[in-house]
């Protein structure tokens, strides 16, 4: 298999300075999420802006407020409930040149090397 993870991170693609993942941990209480904390994490990868391709993939593809893919060789979470690998939370969000964007679909392309998510900048939520 080829380890697309290299490339991800390559000189040559990569964010020279990386970007910043906010990810949110806490529970679920009633159906509504707690939070407990909010934690900075400093990725590295590649930032594309999301094409037709890209937008045909997610259902919120035509939103207004512009939507990035991210790239990175380190897990980028979308809401979930407390699993094997990680505590429950809500959607990362990424901060990227000022703007903070809300990961709304993850594709797991772990056996590559990589992971893509694709977020909504949240300008005007």
């Amino acid at each position: 298999m080829i380890n697309v993870g290299r490339i991800v991170n390559s000189r040559n693609f990569a964010q020279l300075k990386g970007f910043k993942v906010y990810r949110t941990t806490g529970e679920w209480v009633r159906g509504r999420f707690v939070t407990t904390s909010e934690t900075p994490i400093q990725f590295q990868g590649t930032i594309t802006v999301a094409n037709a391709d890209d937008l045909q993939q997610v259902p919120e593809g035509d939103r207004v407020t512009g939507m990035m893919c991210f790239y990175s060789q380190q897990p980028i979470y979308i809401t979930r409930s407390e699993g094997e690998h990680s505590a429950a939370g809500i959607s990362d969000e990424i901060v990227w040149q000022g703007d903070r964007y809300r990961i709304i679909s993850v594709n797991p392309w772990q056996d590559f090397g990589y992971y893509k998510a694709f977020g909504v900048r949240m300008a005007g939520d």
